[in-house]
C-alpha cells in the first residue's frame, strides 16, 4: 500500500507542477501571420469579404474535399455565414460568421466549433508600396485551465503554419488576376440590343452543359435566319438563388429575330445600367452581383428588370480562369 500511496503523491505533485507552470502562461491564445499581396486594397478586401471564396484559399479545405458547406445570410459583410460538416475528425463541423466589418479595412469573424467552443479571427488590410498587407489573426480564451494554457503556448507553431499556407494561396490567386481596381461598379448608358434566347433552368452541376447546349441551338436558328452575333454569349437570370438558376440563355444579334420553337427573340431597350467587369471563374461571379447590390443600396438606385451576364472571354481560348472576363449588367429605373 505504501508504494500505491507514493504513486498518488507523485501524481499529485506532477499535477501541481503542471498547474503552476500553466498559470505562468496567459489565458488568451493569439496567433498571427501576414503577407503582402500585389493588388489594390479594395480588390483584396472584396475577395476575402465574400465567404463563398474562402475554400479557394483555405488551408484546411484539402483535408476533406467531400465535406459539405452551406451558406447563410448575405454573401458579403456582417451576417455572412458558412457552416461545414465533415466525417474527418480533424475537420469536424462548425460555423464561421462575419460579426464586424469595416469596409476596406477589417473583417472580424466568430468561429464556432460546436461542443468544442468558439474563437475569433480577424483580417486587417493596409496599403503598402507593393500592394496590400493582409494580417490574419486568431485568438481564443482558455480561462483558468492550466493544461489548456500550456497547449495554447504551442498553438502558434501548429496553427501558424496553416495561416502561412492559406495566405500564400490567397496571394497566388489574387496576383493572377489582372491588375487594377476590384469590382468597380459603373452606371453607363447602354445602347440597347436584340437577342435570341432559350429559357431553361439549371443547377450548379448542370449550368455549364445547359449553356453550351443552348448556345448551340440558338446558333442553328441564327444560321437559318441569317443573323450575326452582335455581342458575347450571355444569360439573363430571373432568380436570386445561387444553386438553382431560372434563366434565358441568350446571344445578341445584329437585327430582330423570329421565334423558332423554344428559341424566342428578345430586346433590351437603351437606358441606364449598372455594370461591373468581373475577372475569375464563373462560380465566383456572385462577387460581382454582390458589389452591384451594395452600390445600388448605397446610391438608392432601383433595378428595372432581370440582370444579365455577358461572357466576354472564350474559355476554349483562355485556360486561366482568373483571366476570364464576365460583364454583369443591371437595368435601372
Amino acid at each position: 500500500m505504501k508504494i500505491f500511496k507514493r504513486v498518488l503523491i507523485a501524481i499529485a505533485i506532477l499535477l501541481l507542477v503542471i498547474a503552476a507552470i500553466g498559470f505562468m502562461f496567459p489565458s488568451k491564445v493569439h496567433v498571427e501571420r501576414a503577407t503582402v499581396i500585389n493588388q489594390p486594397k479594395e480588390k483584396v478586401f472584396a475577395y476575402v469579404n465574400n465567404l463563398h471564396n474562402f475554400n479557394s484559399w483555405s488551408p484546411w479545405h484539402d483535408m476533406d474535399t467531400a465535406a459539405t458547406y452551406t451558406y447563410e445570410g448575405p454573401e458579403t459583410g456582417v451576417g455572412a455565414a458558412m457552416k461545414w460538416e465533415s466525417n474527418n475528425k480533424d475537420v469536424g463541423k462548425g460555423m464561421m460568421k462575419f460579426v464586424e466589418v469595416v469596409d476596406g479595412q477589417m473583417i472580424r469573424e466568430e468561429l464556432s466549433f460546436m461542443d468544442e467552443g468558439s474563437a475569433f479571427a480577424t483580417f486587417t488590410f493596409a496599403p503598402e508600396e507593393a500592394g496590400t498587407r493582409v494580417t490574419w489573426a486568431f485568438e481564443f480564451e482558455v480561462g483558468m485551465n492550466p493544461l489548456l494554457r500550456i497547449i495554447g503556448k504551442f498553438m502558434d507553431g501548429m496553427v501558424g503554419k496553416d495561416f502561412e499556407k492559406g495566405l500564400a494561396r490567397l496571394k497566388s490567386i489574387l496576383e493572377k488576376m489582372p491588375a487594377g481596381p476590384a469590382l468597380s461598379v459603373e452606371v453607363i448608358d447602354f445602347p440597347g440590343m436584340h437577342y435570341l434566347a432559350l429559357r431553361d433552368t439549371a443547377s450548379l452541376a448542370t449550368i455549364g452543359q445547359k449553356l453550351g447546349q443552348g448556345y448551340g441551338r440558338i446558333g442553328q436558328v441564327m444560321g437559318k435566319q441569317g443573323l450575326n452575333m452582335a455581342g458575347a454569349p450571355s444569360a439573363f437570370y430571373y432568380s436570386e438563388s445561387s444553386t438553382v438558376f431560372d434563366m434565358d440563355i441568350a446571344i445578341p444579334v445584329d437585327k430582330p429575330g423570329k421565334a423558332d420553337g423554344q428559341v424566342k427573340p428578345g430586346e433590351v431597350k437603351a437606358g441606364k445600367v449598372a455594370m461591373v467587369r468581373f475577372y475569375g471563374p464563373y462560380e465566383k461571379t456572385g462577387d460581382g452581383h454582390a458589389a452591384i447590390h451594395a452600390y445600388l443600396g448605397a446610391n438608392n438606385l432601383q433595378i428595372a428588370g432581370a440582370p444579365w451576364e455577358s461572357y466576354v472571354t472564350d474559355p476554349m481560348m483562355e485556360k486561366d480562369t482568373m483571366k476570364w472576363e464576365t460583364d454583369i449588367y443591371y437595368p435601372l429605373q
